[in-house]
């Protein structure tokens, strides 16, 4: 059974350890470059704050929760949050990333008209459930080099869906 729920400050270092246990091409997907591990202050400053809001995907391990996923929203001063997300690599291709992206987008949905993200172009995977959630895709003002995702949200409080069921 795998849970989604707020990230809390005082679990940073749950975060820490799910960095530390992503693929080197899993982490380079997540943090856009050449990252290999996370200090517990930097996963602090992640999750923490009144202008993010973290979310862990998480599942009984023998030792206490182990985080499989994690999504993270950052809002900007406009009508804006942008989102980055992670799946442990065993987990991948579970729907955990799917879950994650529409929990996120319901939670933030009060807060923020627009969600939007920036993907690597080799990163298929993201690009694809960007793609199947309705986002548009197009190129990054910013670095040219990278795919920008975006998805308008109803701040309207009425249901948001971002997946017809199967």
């Amino acid at each position: 059974v795998v849970t989604i729920r707020p990230l809390g400050a005082e679990e940073a270092p749950l975060l820490v350890a799910h960095v530390a246990e992503l693929a080197p091409a899993s982490r380079h997907s997540r943090f856009l470059g050449g990252v290999n591990v996370i200090t517990e202050r930097e996963a602090l400053r992640l999750v923490a704050g009144p202008s993010v809001l973290a979310l862990a995907a998480m599942v009984g391990g023998p030792y206490g929760p182990v985080m499989v996923g994690e999504a993270i929203a950052a809002f900007g001063a406009d009508d804006r949050a942008e989102f980055a997300l992670s799946v442990a690599d065993a987990w991948q291709g579970r729907g955990i990333g799917r879950a994650l992206l529409a929990s996120l987008a319901r939670r933030i949905a009060p807060r923020a008209a627009h969600l939007h993200g920036e993907v690597l172009p080799g990163n298929r995977r993201m690009l694809a459930l960007a793609a199947r959630a309705g986002f548009t895709l197009g190129t990054s003002r910013s670095d040219p080099r990278l795919v920008t995702v975006t998805r308008r949200l109803d701040t309207q409080g009425h249901p948001w869906i971002l997946f017809a069921a199967a």
